[in-house]
């Protein structure tokens, strides 16, 4: 009777896994999650949205307007894992854990927050000092380390070669030591806008008091924007 019974409640919680990973559709604040093409790995996106209610302001979300995981060329032509692009984040299925998940939906938020709220973030131009004197610092530092540093750190736009530069030439490991006391995270490094994004990212889901600690400008800004008042 018993191992009948241990039968029966395996079946109904395989059968309540698979009714799970089949589900197309979700919310988040209101705001649909459609998974277009199911995720390659196994991943629990009620989970990951029951996660980002608890613990994130629903007003950081106001510029998104809907969560599409699926198979984007454009993502993949870029190696990207996710975007944020006219109201929507694009998530690629190739992502393996709630916690990739979880990740680029909060880094995508950030690149959206921009949007509403980039005279605060950026018309003073005080992270934008910060960051470039941070920029400069680490040029120095690479110089030091023997790097050929030919390339414009003053340039606080992404650029794809100074991105391979610090990926694969430096690369993160290293870079993530030399960066030390200095950026966050060495993503942080790439332009102002993943400064800024990568500080969110952390804020929430990272060393909250390291970011206030490193990038002062930054956790200030990060603060500024959840606590906006009209």
């Amino acid at each position: 009777m018993d191992k009948h019974r241990a039968s029966i409640e395996e079946i109904i919680k395989n059968s309540f896994s698979s009714q799970k990973a089949s589900l197309k559709e979700f919310y988040l604040f209101g705001k649909l999650v459609y998974v277009q093409d199911p995720f390659v790995g196994s991943i629990d996106v009620q989970d990951v949205i029951n996660e980002i209610e608890e613990t994130i302001p629903s007003h950081l979300f106001e510029e998104i307007d809907t969560i599409i995981v699926g198979t984007f060329d454009f993502l993949d032509d870029r190696d990207l894992e996710a975007a944020y692009q006219e109201g929507a984040i694009y998530v690629n299925n190739k992502i393996i854990s709630n916690r990739d998940l979880l990740e680029n939906i909060l880094h995508e938020m950030a690149h959206s927050l921009e949007n509403s709220m980039g005279y605060l973030i950026y018309a003073d131009n005080r992270l934008h000092s910060e960051f470039l004197g941070k920029r400069q610092r680490l040029k120095s530092i690479l110089d030091g380390e023997g790097f050929d540093t030919w390339y414009d750190f003053s340039n606080t736009e992404y650029d794809a070669e100074f991105d391979t530069f610090l990926y694969k030439d430096v690369g993160y490991p290293v870079l993530r030591s030399l960066s030390d006391g200095l950026f966050h995270t060495p993503y942080a490094v790439t332009s102002l806008r993943e400064y800024w994004a990568s500080g969110v990212e952390d804020y929430f889901l990272g060393n909250r008091d390291l970011v206030k600690k490193v990038s002062p400008i930054l956790f200030s800004k990060i603060e500024g924007v959840i606590f906006h008042e009209d």
